[in-house]
């Protein structure tokens, strides 16, 4: 399969690029005897070996010509290209191509009269007077080149839509087995041993408010877990109201020795960001970090903007990680998502 082929997804390229040259002189043949049968001029065969023949000819070859020019300079039109330098680009390659097909056709056409005619009707000289004579009639030549410019632009927006979509579908099916995943985690015996210990724990120190702040707590998370519509975005403020439920039920657990700071600049908490984004690094905060030391435990959570760049950050105090520690070799579910999801939203 050629480059072109892989990249657009259309099997056949080359062989649909033959065809299409060869149904253009064939129509151009047609129209040919039409015209010599309207003004009963006859129809001399060996008239087309220069048009069409020769000419749709060196089409078909000055094609590959503008294929490669065009995966050469593809990016120029993506997000982050320089358009005025692809249209510049591909203007001086119009006017090259001009050059190329109207001396090409030429040549071609005397060859194949050499090979095919007992004389060819013109000498290579004369070949060179014309050639000099028609050389501002160079249009036909460029416009056939933007027809296959045009032609590549949109097979090539045809398959960036395909792959847009199957990637939304991809991050899609990774958002709904993120929430699934969560869900279990908050469904786990020891999540709800731990928060349902806390309960029992402030019911037994009269503590009465306090416990029913954490059963409202775990309520309204497991609620609008089950509730949360599967958006792919969601505004920061969104993301940090769904964390702060989970904050909630591990601030009364850790209530001696836990303190919760967040850092939050006020024009951040309108920024879109991926659901479920935060979660898992905050819980992972917790199990790694704060619930392996016995010490007095502090978690940050801070957003802010530099330049057009959201920053995130989460930090909690605790063992230090283990030497030789990467991300890429040793993170777990919770992060191995948020990583994996992050590369398919921003490439």
């Amino acid at each position: 399969m050629s480059r072109l082929a892989r990249r657009f997804q259309v099997k056949y390229f080359l062989t649909f690029n033959a065809l299409f040259w060869s149904a253009g002189a064939g129509v151009a043949l047609a129209q040919h005897y039409v015209t010599a049968a309207y003004f009963d001029a006859g129809f001399a065969g060996e008239s087309v070996i220069r048009h069409p023949v020769a000419t749709y000819l060196s089409y078909w070859i000055l094609s590959f010509f503008v294929f490669d020019l065009y995966l050469a300079t593809r990016r120029g039109l993506g997000s982050g290209g320089h358009p005025t330098w692809f249209w510049m680009i591909h203007t001086a390659g119009a006017l090259v191509f001009g050059v190329l097909h109207r001396t090409l056709s030429y040549v071609t056409g005397l060859l194949l009269e050499r090979l095919f005619l007992a004389q060819e009707t013109q000498t290579w000289r004369e070949l060179a007077d014309s050639w000099i004579q028609t050389l501002p009639d160079l249009l036909p030549g460029g416009g056939v080149y933007f027809l296959l410019l045009f032609i590549l632009i949109a097979l090539d927006y045809r398959q960036r839509f395909r792959e847009e979509h199957e990637r939304a579908r991809e991050l899609q099916d990774q958002l709904a087995q993120s929430q699934l995943r969560e869900m279990k985690t908050q469904l786990q015996p020891h999540f709800l041993f731990n928060a349902l210990n806390t309960v029992a724990m402030m019911v037994r120190r009269k503590k009465a408010t306090e416990a029913i702040g954490v059963i409202a707590s775990l309520s309204e998370m497991l609620r609008n877990n089950l509730q949360r519509k599967p958006r792919q975005w969601i505004t920061l403020s969104e993301e940090l109201h769904f964390v702060e439920q989970y904050l909630a039920i591990e601030q009364a657990r850790y209530a001696d020795r836990l303190r919760v700071e967040q850092r939050i600049a006020p024009d951040t908490l309108a920024l879109r960001v991926p659901n479920l984004v935060l979660q898992p690094v905050v819980e992972n905060a917790f199990k790694h970090g704060i619930a392996r030391s016995l010490s007095p435990a502090r978690l940050e959570i801070s957003a802010r903007r530099e330049k057009q760049r959201l920053v995130i950050e989460v930090f909690n105090t605790g063992p230090a990680l283990p030497a030789g520690w990467n991300l890429h070799g040793h993170r777990g579910i919770g992060l191995g998502n948020t990583v994996n999801r992050l590369m398919y939203l921003y490439q």
